[in-house]
């Protein structure tokens, strides 16, 4: 079943979000990522950043470089570390691109740049059915299973 057009996709993410927290962090593939919350899962398959106060934080394109550290970057490990705890506060998509900005508390943000023409950048479900998937060119598509 196929949600109603004017509901805001932003605000569906955020009614499965507030005050949520993130439960893991994972690599999926080469360029793809997995953010798991307690009642959610967001599938990333673009660009992402985290950005605290004034700078980039921490970004997938960081992912095993050494920028003059010990070891190479872990950006798994990393992201869990600054985004575990805090809860969710807001949620923003934009209309156009459907980039998406989730910011958690202690002024962090994570941001997605669904930065393709043709493919899917990221994919959003929780645990009543929502589905909501950001298609090649910045359409949204949003799904609620009809058991829900």
């Amino acid at each position: 079943m196929t949600v109603s057009p004017e509901l805001n996709p932003g605000e569906l993410i955020l009614r499965s979000l507030r005050e949520s927290t993130v439960t893991a962090f994972d690599r999926a593939a080469e360029d793809a990522w997995r953010l798991d919350f307690e009642a959610a899962g967001l599938n990333i398959g673009c660009v992402w950043r985290l950005v605290s106060g004034k700078s980039i934080v921490l970004a997938g394109s960081d992912h095993g470089q050494k920028f003059g550290l010990p070891q190479p970057v872990d950006v798994c490990s990393e992201a869990l570390r600054l985004i575990s705890g805090r809860p969710v506060e807001s949620v923003r998509i934009d209309e156009i691109t459907a980039d998406l900005s989730i910011t958690f508390s202690g002024d962090m943000r994570l941001d997605l740049f669904n930065d393709s023409s043709g493919y899917e950048g990221w994919t959003f479900t929780d645990s009543s059915g929502l589905m909501l998937v950001a298609q090649g060119g910045g359409r949204i598509v949003i799904w609620k299973s009809k058991s829900s």
